[in-house]
């Protein structure tokens, strides 16, 4: 059984996580008095409170070992794994009664095959601001230029994408950490995702609780529109679909909004299905959008019909847990996993009913991805930054420069 000691930071509502650490509680007094199945039953409960979370599962796991449910044990340790290579399951007392299973050799290899590095993409350049933090990229066809979003420096800014020179794009004084850039169709326009972040620089409490969504005219750099929210919101990137209609999805409060009358309007509230929104994206006949839960997964939405929605399943061997940054492309899903131990880049074939269908990895394991986060298909390449530095912030959210390297644009190309 793996110990758990709460930081609630996860999880969005403080009745639910008082509730799962009482829940919590109760199931370590029953293990510590054998009884495995009120156990079992209560880590089972925590597993569907909150799924994919690293003690609950690996303790789920135990409980059915627990429990002589071997089988049900491989399958939940498997999901572990996948999540986490470096689990030390091998010297696990409550597992012991497993390894006389053959299915034990076939875990033990898939963490060994787990550990091997895989590289695909290719590194481009190294852009020149080291403190850049960047998260959104975006590239516009019209003018063949590429735009970053700085989550430190509150700006957005153009780089040379053969010699990594940066300059400013777009600066502005009452500008919140910029997280994501899409453009309009005609490239007319630019839509980016703000939010208060501690990271950014010069952030106060008076920054708290605070998101923007901006429409710049990309011509004029002038802005159009400033769409402000306050409350526990974290803008984290935009849809802008053929019809023009523009969704926003939001980490802070499980919700995709939609940009309608100078406002954000909630169009989808899955606070009582989702956890934490990351990457959208919607598919090529514009009829199906599909968000990433960076604890659950990824799910499927009817454009005409939010009600009809499913989670996607998980591919033989794959996990969909830990995803930021979500593309479509050619039917398949382009994903960021990088909360997931290796950090992946991953593509999820769907098909012909955009249901799971098979997965390919493009990167898995490699040392230079320190926490990639959003991407950008051009053409026919899957375009991201491999290393934002979220683990080089002091508690102040100061930067230590001597923890990390310049932001390195990596591609990968998909055919």
């Amino acid at each position: 059984m793996k110990k758990y000691y709460f930081l609630f930071y996860l999880i969005t509502f403080s009745v639910v996580a008082q509730s799962t650490k009482e829940i919590y509680n109760q199931s370590t007094k029953a293990y510590q008095e054998k009884d495995y199945g009120t156990f079992l039953k209560l880590t089972q409960k925590l597993d569907s409170i909150r799924p994919s979370h690293p003690a609950f599962t690996y303790n789920l796991a135990c409980a059915y070992a627990l429990n002589n449910q071997s089988d049900k044990a491989f399958e939940v340790l498997e999901r572990c794994l996948l999540i986490n290579n470096t689990i030390s399951f091998e010297t696990e007392k409550d597992l012991e009664s497993l390894k006389q299973n053959p299915k034990y050799e076939s875990l033990l290899y898939l963490k060994s095959r787990l550990d091997k590095p895989l590289n695909t993409s290719r590194k481009v350049v190294s852009l020149s601001e080291k403190d850049l933090h960047p998260e959104g990229l975006t590239f516009l066809q019209n003018t063949k230029t590429w735009l970053a979003a700085s989550i430190h420096k509150r700006k957005i800014v153009t780089f040379d994408a053969e010699t990594g020179k940066c300059s400013d794009w777009f600066t502005d004084n009452s500008l919140l950490a910029v997280l994501a850039l899409k453009a309009d169709a005609k490239e007319k326009t630019l839509w980016v995702a703000t939010s208060a972040m501690p990271e950014m620089e010069g952030y106060n409490s008076s920054f708290q609780g605070k998101s923007e969504v901006l429409q710049i005219d990309i011509k004029t750099k002038k802005i159009l529109q400033r769409i402000s929210i306050e409350g526990n919101h974290v803008l984290g990137d935009i849809l802008i679909a053929k019809s023009g209609s523009i969704y926003v999805s939001d980490s802070g409060e499980p919700t995709i909004h939609k940009v309608g009358n100078g406002k954000l309007i909630p169009w989808l509230n899955l606070k009582s299905e989702a956890f934490n929104l990351q990457g959208i994206t919607i598919d090529d006949d514009q009829k199906t959008i599909y968000i990433a839960d960076y604890l659950k997964g990824i799910l499927k939405i009817d454009v005409d019909n939010p009600d009809k929605r499913s989670w996607l399943a998980y591919p033989i061997e794959a996990t969909l847990k830990g995803v930021d940054g979500l593309q479509f492309y050619n039917n398949s899903l382009i994903a960021i996993q990088n909360g997931v131990k290796p950090i992946r880049i991953v593509q999820i074939y769907l098909d012909k009913n955009k249901e799971t269908l098979d997965f390919k990895l493009h990167d898995h394991n490699r040392p230079e991805f320190n926490e990639p986060t959003l991407g950008v298909v051009v053409d026919d390449s899957f375009c991201f930054f491999a290393n934002a530095p979220w683990n080089a912030y002091d508690k102040e959210g100061n930067l230590n420069l001597e923890k990390i390297n310049n932001p390195e644009l990596f591609i990968n190309y998909l055919k």
